[in-house]
């Protein structure tokens, strides 16, 4: 439903509308009892894997929690890698490359953007599921603006248009932090310094600094 509206937009406007349902919903869970208000909801006890008895992990062990998510994370990768090699995967880039040829070929770009919404939302809740098993609570600031940008912000580091970008992006955010966080309690200025800068002189991210290598030795071979 929210896809349907956000995506009659496009740019800025897009992300703005859609930063703006999260604020909305932020807003919702937080000022009433649906889900614990502003305390949010605890999880005491870690979903059990076991199918007809067997259980091949065990939640409650940290090394089986990190190998499932790892697991998952290969497999969202292979998912979409199959998607983009598909006719589907064909069109959605070309409708990133140019929406209005797209449309003049007789595709409905609409409902094309409107399944990537749908799996882009599927797969931030399969991350939201793993979150709350890992850290035993879901509150409402789970949809606010900080978690929103701290994404865009994985994706625009590690170079936007790629799968492997927005990975490398997240863990290097994530190193950057904790290594930030031990120099000064300021940490968040750094970061932000490092972002920016990262924008401004790669503006296809970490990630543009391997493919412009190989670019530049297949132009020398």
């Amino acid at each position: 439903m929210i896809g349907a509206l956000v995506l009659r937009t496009s740019g800025i406007y897009f992300i703005m509308v859609t930063l703006a349902f999260g604020e909305m919903l932020f807003h919702v869970f937080h000022d009433t009892s649906i889900a614990g208000g502003s305390d949010g909801v605890y999880v005491y006890v870690r979903p059990v894997g076991a199918v007809f008895g067997w259980q091949p992990f065990d939640f409650e062990n940290f090394a089986h929690f990190y190998l499932v998510v790892l697991v998952a994370a290969l497999a969202v990768y292979a998912l979409l890698r199959m998607v983009l090699a598909s006719p589907f995967g064909r069109v959605i880039v070309g409708i990133r490359v140019n929406e209005h040829r797209m449309r003049s070929l007789g595709y409905h770009t609409f409902r094309y953007k409107l399944v990537c919404f749908v799996l882009a939302g599927t797969l931030a809740g399969l991350a939201g599921y793993l979150s709350a098993v890992q850290f035993g609570v879901v509150n409402p600031d789970m949809l606010g603006f900080h978690v929103s940008a701290s994404a865009l912000m994985m994706v625009i580091l590690g170079g936007m248009g790629t799968l492997v970008g927005p990975a490398i992006g997240a863990a290097v955010m994530m190193i950057l932090e904790l290594l930030f966080q031990r120099i000064t309690d300021h940490w968040l200025l750094p970061m932000g310094v490092f972002i920016v800068l990262v924008a401004l002189m790669l503006p296809r991210g970490l990630v543009g600094l391997v493919t412009g290598a190989r670019a530049k030795d297949e132009s020398r071979g």
